[in-house]
């Protein structure tokens, strides 16, 4: 089983796969799988420390600052067509019930309607009014204060897909909070009732006097009927209708009898339009619609919600007294009041252009009317010899008829606007409940503030641990190594207390813990490098590493073993003079004679070999303490050292000092065929590794890889999986 895990892994072990080749180039990457793996401690405390402060927030603010909110609810109506409908329109668009909705929401929220809520006597005696809005000093409520931020604070929000708004406002205490919305409702309603009152009165007033004039009128024309009989002794007619100019003339009075109706009837519309200039009638709401629908009007209707919308946000976002929040305050109050100037000047160029419309329709009706009755002159004139008197009767009864006509629409009409006043369902808009006292918070929420304090919490850690991972330029994985040019990873060798085996010592783990992890990822790494050194014909192998105690002499151990284990002849080489141990690993003297005595001549190559039992394994220690001079690795002498051995042995495994404590690392790499480093994972940082790397590749030898050490934090994670499955795979081979 382990020969062939080690072909199938060294088989991929040297080359780098397209995944790592992307990171290479990409540079540093994160896994957030693993980091938030490594903190799953970290994020269970945050999230519960999340919720504490969660907690502790909603109660402080429960006690400092609660709010309590409730609403008053009103309904938008299609209003009466005509005083006996039965009932209203059945629907309203969306766009007519938002208009007339915000049309009586600005009304709802003019300082008039507040004025009269505040000078409430229950208002007044609100913990709101009495701790915000008296004057301490003189006692006297300061009611354009309150006015003020009723205004600030009320909201109108209609409700969507329905013919409802309300008005809403919160505050601290929740006794004072239906008080003040139903003293703002019954204002408002008061407010619109006056107006309804005074425009119905008007308009009464309006038919009144003209009903009056049309009375006087009919007794004018019945007296002067009489008179007219009394004076030509009219007793009997003839009926001299059946002549043509007779029946021409009874045309033509019928056409002067329409003629004076519509003349009428455009005199009391122009008398209407005449007073809404002068003031004395206010502009109908139907005059207010039409201006609206103004293309002026409705571009400043957008921007006033576009500003109310951001209005709202900003007050969301910032408190009441930020410059923000004032700013779009001003704002909107500046938009409003150039909607209220624009409004007016509308409907007063609307009321012109129909005063003037009406004023040639007048004129020009009065011209007709004059035409005709100079026809009817004529035709009277052919007529006197026949019937003068019968003619000048009927037109004096037609006349009475078309005013006594007249004086029954008038008497129609005012019955109309007594009835529209009388029913209730005449109006607009309509009240459907008053403000009830608020049960529960509408601020803190706890489903809110508490789910809020974990995320911030939760958020924060989260954020510290990925700032501490990009700033860290420590290798500690695969993945770091993968996004450095040229570090192809030959082989991951765990900690010795992540090896599920419980192994003791990981120098030799190889060949005396052959079934334990450890020793099957050094089989994959030699399985990885032989397959290079084969196909390149290479037999000789420098080990260095960047830090010391990086463990490049256990690589050494185990990679020869591997080798040996492989067949081939292997000798390992201690070229390590400042620090030596190799040859102890092999329960040999490091300083018995060896490489520093061969360099100096005081030994032969082959003299200082030595075999260590029951392995394949030739073992050259570092020398005599004497003898090791550093400078002679440069020496012919080195060359000739490594030619016999290379002559004796299948595969020559050097092990020297770490690179960043000494030079040797770099000298010896222009005398062997190839280089492999060993980086310990969390002590040497990126930038490092990239610079020996670097180094190396500029060395007549040729760098392999890396292989990396020791790499922590694997539980849970993938190369736990991994060892895992090892190890419990190779105890049910074992057990067979």
């Amino acid at each position: 089983m382990s020969s062939q895990t080690g072909r199938q892994s060294g088989s991929k072990g040297p080359q780098r796969s397209p995944s790592q080749r992307a990171q290479g180039k990409g540079g540093p990457t994160i896994d957030p799988i693993r980091v938030l793996r490594q903190h799953v401690l970290g994020i269970c405390v945050s999230i519960f420390l999340g919720g504490i402060i969660g907690v502790g927030a909603f109660f402080s603010l429960r006690y400092l600052y609660p709010l309590y909110s409730t609403e008053v609810m009103f309904e938008v109506r299609p209003g009466l067509v005509e005083s006996t409908d039965i009932g209203t329109s059945e629907s309203m668009s969306e766009k007519d019930v938002s208009r007339v909705a915000n049309t009586q929401a600005l009304l709802m929220k003019g300082r008039d309607v507040l004025s009269d809520a505040v000078a409430n006597p229950g208002v007044r005696d609100t913990g709101w009014m009495q701790e915000w809005f008296i004057d301490p000093e003189t006692g006297t409520p300061l009611e354009a204060q309150a006015v003020d931020d009723l205004i600030e604070t009320l909201s109108t929000p209609v409700i969507r897909n329905t013919n409802l708004f309300s008005v809403r406002w919160s505050w601290h205490n929740a006794q004072d909070v239906p008080i003040v919305l139903n003293a703002i409702a019954q204002a408002y309603l008061r407010k619109i009732e006056r107006l309804d009152n005074e425009q119905f009165s008007e308009n009464e007033a309006l038919f009144q006097d003209q009903l009056r004039g049309t009375r006087l009128a009919l007794g004018d024309l019945n007296e002067e009927i009489q008179g007219f009989i009394l004076t030509h002794g009219i007793t009997t007619l003839d009926d001299p209708r059946y002549s043509q100019a007779a029946f021409e003339s009874q045309k033509l009075t019928e056409a002067v009898t329409t003629a004076a109706s519509e003349l009428t009837s455009i005199q009391t519309q122009y008398m209407q339009t005449a007073a809404k200039l002068e003031g004395t009638i206010e502009p109908t709401h139907e005059d207010i619609l039409e201006a609206e629908y103004d293309v002026t009007m409705q571009r400043q209707l957008q921007t006033l919600q576009a500003l109310k919308a951001e209005e709202r946000s900003v007050k969301e976002q910032f408190n009441p007294n930020t410059p923000q929040v004032r700013t779009i305050e001003r704002q909107v109050r500046a938009t409003e009041l150039q909607i209220e100037s624009k409004r007016e000047e509308v409907i007063r160029r609307n009321l012109n252009a129909k005063l003037k419309t009406l004023g040639d329709q007048r004129t020009q009706l009065q011209d007709v009317i004059e035409s005709l009755e100079s026809e009817i002159e004529a035709k009277d004139t052919m007529l006197r010899d026949l019937a003068s008197s019968s003619s000048i009767y009927d037109s004096m009864v037609e006349q009475r008829t078309q005013l006594e006509g007249q004086r029954n629409d008038d008497l129609q009409l005012l019955n109309s606007i007594k009835l529209m006043k009388l029913r209730a369902d005449a109006g607009r808009v309509r009240l459907v409940n008053f403000a009830l006292t608020p049960r529960e918070l509408s601020f803190p929420r706890p489903e809110i503030i508490i789910p809020a304090g974990v995320v911030l919490t939760l958020g924060c850690f989260i954020g510290i641990i990925f700032l501490r991972e990009i700033m860290n330029q420590k290798i500690r994985g695969a993945g770091d190594l993968a996004i450095i040019s040229g570090a192809t990873i030959i082989g991951t060798i765990p900690e010795v207390d992540e090896d599920p085996t419980d192994i003791e010592d990981a120098e030799r783990a190889v060949s005396q813990e052959p079934q334990s992890i450890i020793a099957e990822s050094y089989r994959q790494a030699w399985t990885a490098l032989s397959r290079t050194l084969q196909q390149k014909g290479f037999s000789s192998l420098l080990v260095t590493s960047g830090m010391p105690g990086s463990g490049a002499t256990t690589v050494v151990s185990n990679l020869a073993d591997s080798a040996s284990g492989s067949g081939i002849s292997v000798a390992v080489v201690d070229a390590n003079f400042r620090r030596p141990c190799l040859a102890s690993v092999y329960d040999i003297d490091d300083d018995s004679p060896g490489l520093g005595d061969v360099l100096n001549g005081a030994a032969g190559a082959l003299d200082v070999v030595q075999q260590v039992e029951g392995s394949g394994i030739s073992v050259v220690s570092a020398g005599t303490p004497g003898n090791r001079v550093y400078d002679r690795f440069a020496d012919r002498s080195f060359d000739e050292f490594m030619a016999t051995l290379r002559g004796s042995f299948g595969l020559v495994i050097i092990d020297t000092a770490p690179a960043i404590a000494a030079g040797d690392a770099l000298v010896l790499a222009d005398r062997v065929d190839a280089t492999c480093m060993v980086i310990q994972a969390n002590r040497e940082e990126r930038g490092l590794v990239s610079r020996l790397i670097n180094q190396f590749n500029a060395a007549r030898c040729e760098l392999l890889g890396v292989v990396l050490n020791r790499p922590r934090r694997t539980a849970g994670g993938y190369f736990k999986k991994n060892y895992e499955l090892m190890a419990s795979y190779t105890s049910e081979e074992s057990d067979d």
